[in-house]
């Protein structure tokens, strides 16, 4: 790379990088990859109507500019005619997008007409998966525009190697795993000390073992499979709890199941700040992930960098940090049977979710590197620059 700092325009539908009276962890990420690779970003971001300002400068080399629309449609539009007004006055040297989908229309004209590289991320493992494609028939279309955006990209940025693996006959240029950045991972492998208070005040009397799960309540996630589960596990572990953390669209009726399935064992946290996280893990027992697709969830290595193991759906990405049956349990998608089975007897063996824990977080400190994802995430703007030797 050149002394000469990257500028980059991001598009995307981060809200959390726009301004509040907190440092957000996409905030925190944004200006550690501006600080170390280094690179001038300007990120256009999906705001809500009310937004007032026209940039808000978070750093000498770290912008965000809202894109203020009532609804995901119009943020295509409005993204366009924002970020073409940024590239008359300003030179990048590359359109980096979010997510091949919305932010990747928006993002794939862009380059087209302003004849810039064409940087694609992939979070999720999406493309022709049979399972998101039966969610609903907008998915199908949506799949169909990604992988037109996919193909124009000069570079494609995944955080999960599974989902490389299964793309890799594509022929997608520069198709490359970079892990996740975990901003807060020193403040999970620091012991809290408000996680033993935590842990009493969520077992509220009970014996346990206590459960957490961390994750949207939306239909991917598959929450209903993990109630059902616990239910099962219950029957046999009476003093067992559930915390879960996370908002979403299926809020009223999961609530609405739990309380039918499992009175008085559920606990309804919502959203969480990641500076109170590291308490949270640690004060369970074991973490659980139901997800029916995932890329690389990311709550699985915060876990196990909090020394709590974890039971895991099969989805791309999860066998890249769990081993299983030695930091964790890793189980077939949608199996109500393998994930309940899988539950009750790790419940059943509290010297074994420590140990678990315990050699999840020590192989998690070796793994996750700022050093390494930096590396690699300069590597591949080398090659979407044509610069690579």
């Amino acid at each position: 790379m050149s002394n000469k700092p990257l500028s980059i325009l991001n598009i995307g539908l981060d809200r959390d990088l726009l301004p509040t009276d907190t440092c957000t962890e996409s905030q925190t990420r944004q200006l550690f990859y501006t600080r170390n690779l280094p690179a001038c970003q300007v990120h256009l971001v999906k705001a809500l109507p009310n937004t007032r300002a026209d940039r808000f400068d978070l750093d000498e080399c770290l912008a965000v500019v809202p894109c203020p629309v009532r609804h995901w449609t119009q943020f295509i539009p409005a993204a366009i005619s924002r970020g073409a007004d940024l590239l008359r006055r300003e030179r990048f040297d590359l359109i980096q997008v979010q997510e091949p989908f919305v932010s990747g229309l928006a993002g794939a004209y862009l380059a087209r007409r302003f004849h810039l590289p064409l940087v694609v991320g992939l979070y999720s493992d999406e493309i022709d998966n049979p399972i998101w494609l039966a969610e609903r028939p907008l998915n199908r279309l949506a799949n169909k525009v990604a992988k037109r955006v996919l193909r124009q990209a000069v570079a494609v940025r995944s955080d999960s190697q599974a989902v490389v693996e299964r793309l890799a006959g594509y022929a997608y240029r520069n198709l490359t795993y970079v892990p996740f950045l975990i901003t807060h991972a020193d403040r999970l492998l620091e012991l809290s000390p408000e996680s033993s208070a935590l842990r009493a005040s969520l077992l509220a009397g009970k014996e346990g073992p206590l459960l957490l799960a961390v994750c949207r309540l939306e239909q991917e996630k598959n929450i209903p499979l993990m109630l059902e589960a616990v239910a099962e596990a219950a029957k046999q572990h009476p003093g067992l709890v559930l915390a879960i953390a996370g908002q979403g669209g299926l809020g009223d009726e999961l609530i609405a199941k739990a309380k039918r399935i499992l009175p008085d064992r559920v606990r309804w946290l919502g959203w969480i700040a990641n500076t109170e996280m590291p308490a949270y893990y640690q004060a369970a027992d074991l973490m659980l992930l139901s997800s029916n697709r995932e890329s690389a969830a990311r709550v699985l290595s915060e876990s196990l960098l909090a020394g709590t193991p974890v039971l895991t759906t099969d989805t791309a990405g999860a066998r890249e940090v769990v081993e299983d049956g030695v930091t964790g349990r890793i189980v077939p998608v949608g199996d109500l049977r393998a994930f309940a089975l899988a539950l009750v007897e790790l419940c059943g063996d509290k010297g074994r979710l420590v140990d678990m824990g315990r050699e999840g977080r020590e192989r998690m400190r070796t793994s996750v590197t700022a050093e390494a994802v930096t590396s690699q995430l300069l590597q591949l703007y080398e090659r979407a620059l044509g610069r690579a030797g």
